[in-house]
């Protein structure tokens, strides 16, 4: 079982839950399970289920997820480790989503990106990625500052920021922008 809470600037405590089963070591594994997300404060809670496989710090992913009353989402990713060290890790991944809104009105979402985490809680993403069906284009570059951690590091206390900028599609040169501090429970 896992679960995550973190506090939302927007109110409420966002709750991430699930249970799964992996066979294998830390080297190689296969694992599938289930999960479910949504905000103390109400709206849309979106339910799924994940298969996965990792080998020597790269894997594959599967993973369906259904939001009540707005979709479902069937997404697959591959990640692949460029940089481990005891400190460091950097890695390249890419994904491929099939959103089906429940208006009938579906999409595509293709990309890839590096991220690069820091053993103390420190990390950045550079990410891109499209829609076709919107001629969207999206860059977004995210990072992550650890402020506090538990001694177990279950708790953490992070500030968070990141950009978006948008090419072509509905939201053509806009740019959106978001800062935020998260305290998060790992358990």
């Amino acid at each position: 079982m896992f679960g995550l809470a973190s506090s939302n600037s927007n109110g409420g405590l966002d709750v991430n839950l699930g249970c799964g089963k992996s066979v294998g070591d830390d080297a190689s594994n296969v694992g599938a399970g289930i999960f479910a997300a949504g905000n103390t404060l109400g709206g849309p809670a979106t339910t799924g289920l994940f298969l996965e496989a990792n080998t020597n710090n790269h894997g594959v992913s599967l993973k369906h997820s259904n939001t009540e009353k707005l979709g479902s989402t069937l997404t697959t990713s591959a990640h692949a480790n460029l940089l481990k060290t005891d400190t460091i890790h950097l890695n390249a991944n890419a994904f491929h989503s099939r959103t089906h809104l429940d208006n009938g009105f579906k999409f595509d979402r293709v990309g890839g990106g590096l991220t690069c985490s820091h053993g103390n809680g420190h990390g950045a993403a550079l990410t891109g990625s499209q829609i076709p069906q919107l001629g969207m284009k999206t860059l977004d570059i995210t990072g992550k500052a650890n402020l506090w951690s538990s001694p177990n590091r279950a708790t953490t206390l992070d500030v968070t920021g990141g950009v978006s900028k948008h090419f072509g599609g509905p939201f053509n040169g806009q740019t959106d922008k978001k800062i935020g501090f998260g305290l998060n429970t790992s358990f």
